[in-house]
């Protein structure tokens, strides 16, 4: 697992990122920064040197400092009101901080702030410090994985390089970075390989060794691995020159892992325990926690599972403390498989059940986070598109001004085509835009498909032969692979349903239906319960939204498998019909019914109504003891 270079760079980028002191009037070092402090008078001159200070504590990894600092400068500001690069300092080095702890939203928030300061006083501040506020929210940005932002701020801050004729590595470094990020290695090479030259004209020895540690990931990446130790081994010398205490983790980490995986073991040890002993030293729990991880990786490839295990859980609690889901997922699975290797299934278990829960919260949040964005672009390029035809609109109404007086008629009449030609091509936008969506949707099934669907249908099938196996020889494993295989199976169905809801091919209500069919027709047959499907021919062809389909088909599949679970019926009827421009479907069983106003929470009854609310439709429950129930669901398409 390696380290991500995202979590110090800010740290060169700031180096451009915040207004620099006068030389010769404050002093550079902590030491006699921290002196000068305790002999200033508050003034524009000991702001500065506060705002150094805590950047150099930012700098050594003691952020407590730092931020105590902040809060100290951010009281001048009714003294030092005409200062306005405070009012920038003070959000960047709360956003730096708020970076190196973890808390990216909020580094966001913060960079988005300094920047508002820069673009409401841009004469106050000097071309570095607004290139590498750029560059600073090109990072943030990347770290939330909006990496269209990030590539937009980096790209401004390298046209002010080019025009202002500055020179500041972070930019082509961060674009390296979001073209490694999606495997374009080739492509990314040059940037990093701008970035280096640069840093090494300047003789900036954080962005040397900032720039090799990323350039040694890269080969790293594409097995070359002899060239990526080079880098490492280079990175680590130039931190070392510069005291860079975060980047020295980072740098140690990577060369424990590389000779980890060439099986010279003690000489990442070597590297790995120095690591370890740097980040605990340091207030990043994030820094400690990969390191952890990444030695239990090597115990368990040399087969010392007591000291595997004992890495692995210390770094789980780190992961838990921070509540980083990627970190959840990876800590959780590392335990479960040193357990299995063990052969240790029943302390495996409830770490496979806790990499499961940590898979599907990213899961979620990805999807979301993808979902957000598509509709924030769709909305974006048509408002930019009811723009165009509002200055169109404009530009006709000023000709008519001009030329009223003379050919009237032409006027009107050009002016009319004008709207016919706009609505035309409006109506044409908006169709590409949905064919647009649909191919989306197209391919995100196809994706889900080839890899999810691929790899839990391979879960379920090692986990069916395992059952087979340990019914022979240790049954007191029976129940975990069981669970183990049934949990797989489901996540399976799970994913079919995701996969046949977004596929826009679906989107006709007969297709609904036939799923219906299939999901309830061979489960009531196989417990001998007698299934009648009416539907109305005037429905085959309804079209239905992709939400409309899902709610309809999660309200259907709950309301069968009650009746299977709770009702002990021998027959149910399901009815889909039109009336009155509304479509209802009604479910019927004779069953043994129950009593609403006992049986309020259970049999997923809560999520039926939700579900039926989102959907915009009523649900009705018909139903006493011994009468059956009749559930009916109305709503308008």
């Amino acid at each position: 697992m390696k380290t991500n270079i995202f979590t110090i760079c800010v740290l060169w980028l700031s180096q451009f990122a915040h207004p620099q002191s006068p030389v010769a009037v404050v002093p550079q070092t902590l030491d006699s920064l921290q002196w000068f402090l305790r002999t200033q008078p508050i003034d524009t001159l000991y702001a500065i040197a506060m705002k150094d200070c805590s950047f150099q504590y930012i700098i050594k990894g003691e952020y407590k400092r730092a931020d105590s600092l902040c809060q100290k400068l951010a009281s001048l500001r009714s003294q030092l009101k005409t200062y306005v690069p405070l009012e920038y300092c003070i959000p960047f080095l709360k956003g730096t901080i708020a970076h190196h702890k973890g808390d990216h939203p909020l580094t966001l928030n913060y960079y988005l702030k300094a920047w508002e300061v820069i673009q409401k006083n841009p004469s106050k501040f000097k071309v570095k410090v607004k290139m590498g506020a750029l560059g600073n929210l090109a990072i943030a940005y990347k770290k939330v994985d909006n990496l269209e932002m990030s590539m937009k701020y980096s790209l401004e801050s390298i046209q002010f390089q080019e025009k202002y004729n500055q020179k500041n590595p972070g930019e082509y470094l961060n674009v390296g970075n979001i073209l490694a990020g999606s495997q374009q290695y080739d492509r990314a090479i040059p940037y990093y390989q701008k970035a280096l030259s640069i840093a090494a004209e300047l003789n900036n020895l954080t962005s040397l060794a900032i720039t090799e540690n990323q350039l040694g990931n890269l080969y790293d990446n594409i097995d070359k691995v002899d060239t990526a130790i080079y880098y490492y081994k280079s990175g680590l010398q130039h931190a070392e020159q510069v005291e860079y205490r975060l980047l020295q983790t980072d740098l140690l980490v990577n060369l424990g892992l590389v000779y980890t995986g060439k099986k010279q073991y003690k000489l990442a040890e070597s590297y790995l325990k120095r690591g370890e002993k740097l980040s605990r030293e340091l207030e990043s729990p994030g820094a400690l926690r990969v390191n952890l991880h990444n030695q239990g990786e090597m115990y368990r490839d040399l087969q010392k599972f007591d000291l595997a295990e004992r890495y692995y859980l210390e770094a789980l609690e780190l992961a838990k403390e921070t509540q980083d889901q990627d970190d959840l997922y990876t800590s959780n699975m590392a335990l479960a498989e040193l357990y299995v290797d063990t052969d240790n299934y029943k302390k495996a278990y409830p770490f496979f059940k806790a990499a499961s829960v940590a898979k599907d919260s990213i899961f979620q949040a990805q999807l979301t986070g993808k979902t957000q964005q598509l509709l924030a672009k769709y909305e974006a390029d048509k408002r930019q598109q009811e723009i165009a035809l509002l200055n169109e609109k404009n530009r006709s109404q000023s000709l008519e001004l001009a030329v009223q007086r003379r050919n009237v008629f032409l006027l009107v009449t050009g002016l009319l085509m004008s709207g016919v030609v706009g609505t035309v091509g409006y109506r044409r936008y908006q169709l590409r835009k949905q064919l647009e969506m649909e191919q989306i949707r197209n391919r995100i099934a196809a994706d889900f498909h080839d890899e999810l669907g691929a790899n839990l249908s391979s879960i379920a099938l090692y986990s069916d032969l395992l059952v087979k196996n340990a019914a022979k020889e240790k049954e007191q494993t029976l129940p975990i692979l069981e669970n183990i295989s049934h949990q797989a199976h489901g996540s399976i169905s799970s994913i079919n349903d995701l996969i046949w809801t977004i596929k826009p091919d679906n989107d006709i209500l007969e297709r609904t239906i036939v799923r219906m069919k299939e999901f309830a027709i061979p489960l009531l047959e196989a417990r001998n319960i007698r299934c009648v499907f009416l539907v109305d021919d005037s429905l085959s062809q309804a079209q239905l939204s992709m939400n409309m389909r899902k709610f309809l088909y999660l309200i259907f599949k709950e309301a069968i498998n009650n009746a299977i679970k709770y009702a002990q019926a021998t027959a149910i009827t399901i009815q889909l019909q039109e009336i009155r421009g509304t479509i209802s479907l009604e479910i019927q069983d004779d069953g043994t019914g129950f009593d609403p106003a006992i049986v309020k929470r259970g049999n997923g009854l809560n999520n039926m109504k939700t579900r039926a609310k989102e959907l915009g439709g009523q649900l009705i429950i018909d139903t006493s003891p011994g009468q059956g129930t009749r559930i009916t669901l109305s709503f308008k398409p």
